[in-house]
């Protein structure tokens, strides 16, 4: 069953949820650019913890290895998604 996110996409059963500054900690990069990344590739937002956004540390770490493997990042965290679950089925092969 899935659930639905701040702007009503759907989300996968178990996300991680992180803010910006526990993202950039996990994927070495700075809060700034993790907030950059999320509006300009629409990351997925799962709410908010006081004052900061709670995105999907999944969908953040896709946009990354896009970025680092010099691909273009999917349009929408479904893509993200189906790109996750390609590569787990290619890499499984």
């Amino acid at each position: 069953m899935l659930s639905h996110g701040m702007r009503g996409e759907a989300i996968p059963p178990h996300p991680t949820p992180v803010t910006a500054a526990q993202a950039a900690e996990r994927l070495e990069r700075t809060p700034a650019t993790i907030r950059q990344w999320a509006i300009r590739y629409g990351a997925r937002q799962l709410g908010r913890a006081g004052r900061e956004t709670v995105y999907d540390y999944a969908d953040l770490a896709s946009i990354e290895a896009c970025i680092w493997r010099g691909e273009p990042v999917p349009p929408t965290p479904a893509d993200r998604d189906d790109l996750r679950a390609q590569l787990v089925w290619e890499a499984a092969a």
